[in-house]
């Protein structure tokens, strides 16, 4: 995994970013997980997507004009990947209430399951915005975020949900990414993605250092949040809310998901509070049923590629930079909270 600092005004964050890959020897191209000579059709769908960013989140933009600047390629080659990124993630993501927790402050975690080429792609960010929150995520995007908590206690993270039909509107990694940079509680998080368009449907797991604990289910028609009262929350790749799974393209409901049956019954034999340190053999142990091994004689399989189990109250998190399996879980603290 590769890892970015970043700091300063939006358009002086993208040359920072431009800057350190050529550091490090490697070229937009080779951080990027598609082509960056998209066809017309991909461009004009970014364009598109563009209009919505600028709306409600214009502030990426300027960050993508100044990693267009710093590396002499055009603004629409660098903007059509983040911008129509078609991805399709699958992701495990867990809040515990602080009811359940030793320290009696909420927890979050996020596994990120998706296909083992794209760890030469996936990146930590520590980011220091000077007109946002400073906050840690990782992507394998730049410029957008899958997951992460900020200074002000807001965790965030997303699953996709099938099917994957791009429309215009704002993708899950700048809209987790705008989330992360402007949000400081689960209640503005919430008006924020209820109130953008969505590109593709996504489900958003959102807590906060208060105990809030919220999702959001979105698609490029509607969005609609959830106030569990569980002491456990999962999101996995099913909407809930019935009115929103007409949306999806299965019949499936979250309680036909083995993985949120594997997270419900494993926290359902701890008969005490729990931990980060449990929390982390909850989302990395695959006896649990959440992990998803990395399978080197398959070409290519789903996997979990990343892992992050964070505190919200302490605005840090611990991350498994690759397969939780087989990778220890580090500390990784928001920029200021040290």
């Amino acid at each position: 995994m590769h890892d970015h600092h970043l700091t300063g005004g939006y358009e002086a964050m993208g040359r920072e970013y431009a800057s350190q890959l050529e550091g490090l020897g490697r070229s937009l191209a080779e951080a990027s997980p598609e082509t960056l000579d998209p066809p017309a059709e991909r461009r004009a769908l970014a364009r598109k997507c563009a209009a919505h960013v600028a709306e409600h989140a214009p502030f990426l933009l300027e960050e993508l004009e100044g990693i267009a600047d710093a590396t002499g390629l055009e603004t629409d080659v660098v903007e059509t990947v983040p911008l129509a990124l078609d991805a399709r993630a699958g992701c495990s993501l867990v809040a515990v209430a602080g009811e359940r927790t030793v320290g009696r402050t909420p927890l979050f975690a996020r596994n990120h399951d998706f296909y083992p080429s794209f760890r030469d792609f996936a990146t930590c960010y520590r980011t220091e915005p000077a007109d946002g929150l400073a906050s840690i995520g990782c992507s394998c995007v730049y410029v957008g975020r899958c997951d992460g908590v900020n200074e002000a206690g807001l965790a965030i993270g997303f699953a996709e949900v099938p099917p994957h039909e791009f429309e215009p509107g704002v993708t899950w990694q700048l809209a987790v990414r705008a989330v992360l940079d402007t949000c400081r509680t689960v209640t503005e998080a919430v008006e924020f993605l209820e109130s953008i368009p969505h590109a593709t449907n996504v489900n958003f797991l959102v807590a906060d250092a208060s105990g809030e604990i919220a999702i959001v289910e979105a698609s490029s028609a509607e969005a609609t949040a959830i106030f569990p009262d569980d002491d456990i929350v999962s999101v996995t790749r099913e909407f809930r809310t019935e009115s929103m799974r007409e949306y999806q393209s299965t019949d499936r409901t979250p309680a036909d998901c083995s993985r949120r049956r594997a997270v419900a019954e494993w926290f359902d034999e701890q008969d005490r509070r729990v931990t980060e340190a449990d929390l982390q053999t909850a989302m990395g142990d695959p006896d649990v049923g959440v992990c998803w091994p990395v399978d080197e004689r398959r070409e290519d399989p789903r996997s979990t590629i990343w892992s992050w189990t964070i505190d919200p109250a302490e605005r840090v998190g611990h991350l498994a930079r690759d397969s939780p399996v087989e990778t220890p879980y580090e500390a990784v603290r928001v920029p200021g909270s040290e």
